[in-house]
Order: structure tokens, then sequence, then C-alpha cells
């Protein structure tokens, strides 16, 4: 039965007055009015009294959690409404705003049974992040406002590598005095929820230690305190303060502050001595609170929302490690802005973040290949591309750096590893810095080849530079240098955008064969905003081998009733890449080997060889089924069967869908957690922005960093209320 307009319009006000202002709705009055009839309309006929499916039964489940029994199954049926997988495809499905309200519902009945804690970590979690209702999201029904919680944002080792503590970066623990660990997975980036525990706050404490003993007799500032003849002077000790204060937390020091910790700094002098003195002295500023976490709380007046905005010098902070990993004192175009009060209006903020993108960055010289080719592709050309967050993001995003600590077992061409992951890199780099139709270009470029024709065309192109910058001999060296190693490149045209890329296909493979589950799963939740529900405990995942069957052929398992649930929705959308064998050369065919009863490895042999081979019966050639399924999407033209990965790749490209979630990910990267649906009005305004300029990321940039999601900030006032009640 079809929502009249009426009653949308009252589930949409039950839904969104609770969401936006609070309110603690009548949760009996829900139950009856609302998640009853829900139930009986979507529910009941599979999981009732005469029909249990999976052995569900929901007709008499009941709005009180007695037992921890009734509570694990309203948990399950949480997740089956969340993820999408109840009801089923084939049956009628609730709308977007009916499964919010069960699912909102189910959620408080949850905490009120002592589940809440758990509900709460769950959500923070990236890969729990597409549970928000993609459709809610982009739809327009929800009309704000944003903000993004009051919170602390742990500094990244990246961060502290760029706050440059140490006068000589020779790598290891200087540059990079603290390590990070997650269990979490997916885009977050050192979100809110990522705290510094007693270990890792030790490791650090040890590590800056190191850092400054190793500089006591070496930093002039240090020297001057440490080799003085008599008591140092206060001059020289507030010049530490001062320098080492902005260094840990990128800003000037208040005059407060300088006479605390000058105070602090002569009293440890005296009692411990110069040198133990000045090094208490400056961890005391280096693990101060605004030195280890990002303090991003809303320092403006509240708003008639009960949102504050960033203060100017929070929001310096947050542009400049949108950015890059150093601090707002190192980036002149903050500087200046911070100066002339740039930065406490949302028009004036965007001038500064435009200001940013037009400076871009040079190129990274992280992962400089040795090989000829993919190293004049990571050279590219100086943009906003190469900003280092700007590179991590689709570093996370991709996965692809992970090919380089993949593994092989399996005979086959190599790459090395840093050619594996610069080249990606530098392409990737390439294609913001163009900023035209960018998804696009990511998932369908034919740059991704590195056939012979595009790196000559390449070649010349550098040769005709370098005309104008040495010698015509030097030039003409270059060039015939770059000739002799384009004899081994490949003449490959079938390759299609960055997911048919050696480096995402081994990032996204076993370490002898492919792995058609995991990249079917990343296919789903990074570009088709979708989930996969938990394994389900005691359930063997394992494929079995067979040197006789092709993988199709033993992934033939995974259609038993029990697995073909979720492989149904995994599967199709891995499946395709069988067009690559597992390190990522393009194959049109498997070879069988009668006399050894296997299927080889891709061979080394010419094809003339083979087919001889092939006529003496010694060898069956295959060809390869790399067909495989979209779905999901809604749209026309996108969902459906597909031929190769090829194919599925560029249809991809058209989707909605998958522009929508690749700006979801990037919504996550940037604010450092997973969207909430007040993010809605921000979410639209990135997507409108990247369609209405022709696909530009720097205007997804725009639109992030100066939305209300970035600015705000708002008081978690549920959480002080549990918390004042406690006591």
């Amino acid at each position: 039965m079809k929502l009249c307009v009426t009653r949308s319009w009252a589930l949409l006000f039950i839904l969104f007055t609770g969401i936006a202002n609070g309110v603690e709705l009548d949760r009996e009055g829900q139950y009856s009015s609302v998640i009853v009839p829900l139930l009986k309309d979507h529910c009941i006929s599979c999981h009732g009294v005469e029909k249990k499916k999976g052995r569900v039964s929901l007709h008499d489940i009941g709005i009180e959690i007695k037992n921890g029994k009734s509570m694990d199954l309203w948990a399950r049926v949480l997740e089956q409404i969340e993820t999408g997988e109840m009801p089923p495809e084939d049956e009628r499905q609730p709308t977007a705003i009916e499964r919010q309200l069960v699912v909102n519902w189910i959620k408080d009945t949850l905490v009120l049974a002592g589940r809440g804690f758990e509900l709460k970590s769950k959500l923070l979690l990236p890969e729990h992040g597409n549970r928000v209702s993609h459709e809610l999201l982009f739809n327009g029904e929800i009309k704000g406002p944003a903000f993004t919680p009051s919170r602390l944002w742990r500094m990244s080792p990246h961060v502290y590598r760029g706050k440059r503590y140490p006068l000589r970066v020779a790598g290891g623990i200087e540059a990079e005095p603290v390590a990070y660990a997650s269990k979490a997975s997916g885009i977050r980036d050192y979100a809110s929820q990522e705290i510094m525990g007693e270990s890792g706050f030790l490791s650090l404490k040890m590590a800056l230690d190191d850092i400054i003993s190793n500089q006591l007799h070496t930093k002039e500032s240090y020297k001057a305190i440490t080799e003085a003849k008599e008591f140092p002077s206060s001059d020289a000790m507030c010049r530490v303060i001062r320098e080492e204060f902005q260094r840990s937390t990128g800003r000037s020091i208040k005059p407060e502050e300088m006479d605390r910790y000058l105070t602090f700094m002569q009293k440890n002098l005296k009692q411990g001595g110069l040198e133990t003195g000045l090094k208490i002295s400056i961890l005391g500023i280096y693990l101060s609170t605004e030195a280890v976490y990002r303090m991003e709380l809303g320092r403006g007046d509240p708003d008639e929302h009960g949102r504050q905005m960033l203060s100017p010098q929070e929001v310096s902070l947050a542009l400049a490690y949108a950015f890059a990993d150093t601090p707002p004192s190192q980036i002149p175009i903050l500087q200046q802005a911070l100066k002339q009060d740039q930065l406490s209006q949302k028009e004036d903020i965007e001038i500064v973040v435009r200001r940013m993108i037009a400076a871009g960055h040079p190129p990274l010289r992280r992962n400089m290949p040795a090989a000829y080719f993919p190293r004049m592709i990571q050279e590219g050309e100086h943009g906003y591309g190469w900003y280092p967050r700007i590179v991590r993001f689709f570093e996370e995003f991709f996965l692809y750096p992970k090919a380089a600590g993949t593994f092989k077992d399996s005979s086959g061409e190599a790459i090395g590893s840093r050619a594996l992951v610069g080249a990606p890199q530098g392409h990737v780099s390439a294609i913001l810095n163009e900023d035209n139709h960018v998804f696009k270009e990511l998932l369908t470029s034919p740059r991704f080849n590195n056939n012979k024709f595009a790196m000559l065309a390449r070649l010349k192109n550098r040769y005709a530079k370098d005309l104008n910058r040495v010698t015509p001999e030097q030039a003409l060296k270059r060039y015939n240098e770059g000739l002799k190693h384009a004899r081994h490149l490949k003449d490959e045209t079938f390759r299609a955008g960055i997911l048919t890329d050696n480096s995402w296909l081994i990032a996204h493979s076993t370490n002898d064969a492919n792995d058609p589950v995991h990249r079917g799963i990343w296919i789903r939740q990074r570009l088709l905003a979708g989930n996969v529900p938990d394994l389900p405990i005691g359930v063997d995942a394992s494929v079995p081998e067979d040197p006789h069957k092709t993988l199709r052929e033993r992934f033939e398992v995974t259609r038993k009733e029990e697995c073909w649930k979720c492989h149904r929705t995994i599967n199709p959308l891995g499946m395709p890449f069988e067009s690559f064998d597992d390190r990522g050369w393009v194959r049109k065919a498997l070879y069988f080997d009668r006399v050894k009863n296997i299927y080889l490895p891709q061979p080394f042999i010419h094809q003339e060889q083979l087919e001889k081979l092939r006529q003496k019966g010694v060898v069956d050639i295959i060809p390869v089924d790399a067909s495989g399924e979209i779905f999901g999407t809604g749209e026309p033209g996108i969902d459906g069967p597909v031929r190769d990965a090829r194919e599925f790749v560029q249809r991809l490209a058209r989707s909605t869908r998958v522009r929508q979630s690749i700006i979801r990910h990037a919504f996550r990267f940037w604010m450092g957690r997973n969207e909430m649906l007040s993010d809605s009005v921000s979410l639209i305004a990135a997507d409108q922005a990247y369609v209405q300029s022709g696909g530009k990321f720097s205007e997804v940039l725009v639109a992030l960093l100066t939305s209300d999601s970035f600015l705000y900030r708002k008081a978690d006032h549920s959480l002080i209320a549990k918390t004042n009640s406690k006591k």
C-alpha cells in the first residue's frame, strides 16, 4: 500500500522532529501506530505464526525487552533493516522514511535495554557509515540544520611529521613519533572516536623525550639554556616557549599562557638542572591537550539551533589539516587570512579555500619509482591534486598502495613495488589537476593502460619542454634514453580506469589468486553505498581448493541457500575482474594442461607455441568468463548484466549513485566522522557543485569545507543529560 501524501508528511515529521530537536517521542504510541503496521505490511507474512523463515517469528515480538533472547532478536531485525537485506528485494519495500522510523525505534528500545554504548560505538565505525539511508541523504526532504558534534580530534602521525619537531629528519621515530593502529576499516583518518590510550601516550612521551634530548646541544634556542654559564635569562626561556608552543599547537601563545609556562620552566630549571628542567618544560608543551588533539569545540556564540561556529583559529587548523599535514603557521595563505580576519564568515572562508586550491602543491616524491616511465608519470605537474591529504584520501578510498605489500606466490610477470604504487598515484593526481569529470576519468580513463603509444606521446611532450630548459644535446640524450626503455612497453588498450590497474587488482587479491568476494564487497560498499552484513558466527567462509576447476566453478559452493543470500550481492560485482590474472595482467583465456590435469598460470610461451600444444591435445584453451552484473542503483542503463571488467567500470562511471557514494566517502574523510541524516544539505550541495561544474573535484572540496557540517559544532546535550543524571 503506497503512503498517501498526508501520512508521508506525518511520518516525516515524527522522524525528523526527533532527530533534529532531540524531542523524546512517545515510544508506545510509535509502536502501536507506526511499528506494528509496518511489521504487518512487510514482515509477518514471512516471519509470523505459520511461516518462520530463518526460524524467525516477529508476530509476538512485543514492545518490552524482557530477556536476552528478545533483545538479540530486535538487534538482528535492526541489522537486516539497516543493511537493506530485509525485506528481500523481490518483495514490496517500505519507504526510506518508514525504514528509518523502524531503525530509530529499535535503537531507542535497545538503548533502554542497556545496549546504547554498543550501538553508539558501531555508529562511529567508518564501515557502518553506509547504514545511514542513502535515499534520505540525497532526496532533499531533510532541510538541516547540519553540524558536527563538539570534539577533540586526535593528531595523526602525518601531522606530527608536519610539526617538524626534530632539526634533521632521517626517518623512523624522529620523523613520525607516534604510531597508529585501529580495528576500524574504511575511510576514517583519525576520526573523533579514536583516542590516545595510555600505551600510545607513553610511547609518544618516550619518542618526544628522545627528540628533545637529541637537540639539547644542537638547537640554538635550546643551547642558550643548556649551555648558559648562569641561570638562563627570561628572554631565552620565552624564546623556547614561544617557538615550541607555536610548533606543537599551530598558533601563537597568549600572554597568560606565556606567564604560566615561564613560571613552570623556571621552577623546573631550578629543581632539575638546566638539561632535565628544559626537557620537562618542553614535554609539558608537547604533551598538552592542544598539541595531542585538534580542538574543535566551536567557540562562537550559539545560534537559534544551538550550534556554535568554529573560531577563526579553529577554522585555520581545520583548513590546514584538510589540505596538508602542516599547521597553519606554516601556510602563508592561512596566516594572512587570520591576520585579516577572513576566517569568521562563510563567504570569506570560501575565498581562502579557493586560494589554497589555486596555490596547489608540488608533486610528492614519496614512492618515486625507479622504472623509467612510471617515474615520468609520477613527476606530474604542480596542482591541488598533490596536496598530501588529497593524495591520502584517494589512497584510502581505492586502497591501491596495499598492492606494494601484497606477497605474490603465483608465477607471472611482476612490477616493482614503487612503480606499482607510484604510477597510479601520478595518474590520480593528474586527473585531479585536470579537474574535468574527475570520477568518470578515475573509473574509465585509458591512461591506466600505460601503453607504448601513450608513453611515447608523453616522452615527446617532455622532450619539447626539455628543449626550453636544457641544451638540445641534453634533451636529445634524455629522449633517446626513453626510447630504449620504451621497447619493454606493452600495447594494451583494454584497461579503463584505476580498477583495472595492476595496483588495485593486486591489492584486492590473495597471494596466488583473484579475490572476487573482497572485490565485490569493495564495489558494493565504496561505489554503490551498499552494506554487507557481518559474517555469521560459525560460518566457514573458505572456498574449497581444486586445481581442476576454474575460480568461477569453485565459487559455485557459494550458491547454497544459506550463502547466496549475501553472495548474490557480492560475487556478480567481483567476477568481471576475471578479465585479469591475479597479478593484474589482461587475459582472454585459461589454459588446462591435460597431462598435469591442472589449470596453468598465465603462460610465458608465445601464442604460436600454445596453439601447437592445443593442436596436439596437450592444452585446452578455455575463454575467460568475466561476466557479472550491476544491481542496486535503480538506474536504467546501469543495472543489468555486463560482459567484462571494461563494460563494468564504464557503466558504473555513469551512475548517479556511484557519484554520490564517492562524495559520501569524501565527506567522511574530511569531516572525520560518518554522515548523519542532518548532513543531507551539505551532501546535496557537494553533489550539485560537482555536477554543475562539469565534474570538478575541487568544487566538491569547496562545498564540503564551507558546509555547516564542517564549520559548526554542537554539544551532545543528551550525553550531558545522561552524565548529570548519574551524579
